[in-house]
This record gives C-alpha cells, structure tokens and sequence, in this order.
C-alpha cells in the first residue's frame, strides 16, 4: 500500500468516525481508527517507514479527537513491538496467522491505551 492511499484512507476514516457515524447511526466512539492502524500494520511491511507513518496518523487522530498526548502513539508502539516480536519468532504468511495475530495487536492498542490514560 502506497504511503499517499495510507493517508488518505486514514482521513476517510476518521471523516467517517469523527461526522458521519454519529449523525446517522448515534455512535459515540467506535474502534474504526484502531483498527485501521492495526490493519495498515499488518498489510504494510514490518519496518521503520510502516511504524513512522502509523505513529504520524496516531498522532492526528489524538490532535483530532483531543486526547492527550501518547494516548494513541505509545499504544501503537506497544502493539507494533508485539507484531514485530511475533514475526521475528513466527512465519506469518497466511491468512489465519495475520488474523490472529490482528487479534492480539487490537487487544494490546486496547489494553495499553487505558493504562496510559490512567498514567496521564
């Protein structure tokens, strides 16, 4: 995926989740900003370029929605140091492996996203 297509899927998102979700379906806050750094994680190769745009568009979505400074940037950290532990010790190359592996870096964003706002 072409860093340009990253960025403007990300604005797409964050349009959607930010105005068009709550005006029509009522959400408050959905996971679809998670999930999409999650994803671009995954289907981008694991190196430097991947984690510094991921860690530029975590830091938008935290100026956006207005949280304080971290919140989203150390959560996506944690979670890509998990994804890069995992493929240095596993080959993930199939679809079920990605899947899984999907899973467990939504779950720690998650996770280190609360503690780090009872941190700060």
């Amino acid at each position: 995926m072409k860093i340009w297509l990253s960025i403007v899927l990300f604005l797409a998102v964050i349009f959607l989740e930010g105005i068009i979700f709550p005006a029509f379906f009522g959400f408050r806050e959905s996971f679809l900003t998670i999930i999409f750094l999650v994803v671009m994680i995954l289907y981008r190769e694991a190196d430097i370029k991947s984690l510094i745009l991921g860690v530029a568009l975590s830091g938008l979505a935290e100026f956006y929605w207005g949280l304080k400074f971290g919140t989203l940037i150390l959560s996506l950290l944690a979670s890509a140091g998990v994804f890069f532990l995992l493929s240095k010790f596993f080959n993930i190359k199939s679809g079920a492996l990605k899947i899984v592996l999907g899973m467990i870096m939504f779950i720690v964003f998650w996770e280190v996203s609360i503690l780090v706002i009872k941190i700060l």
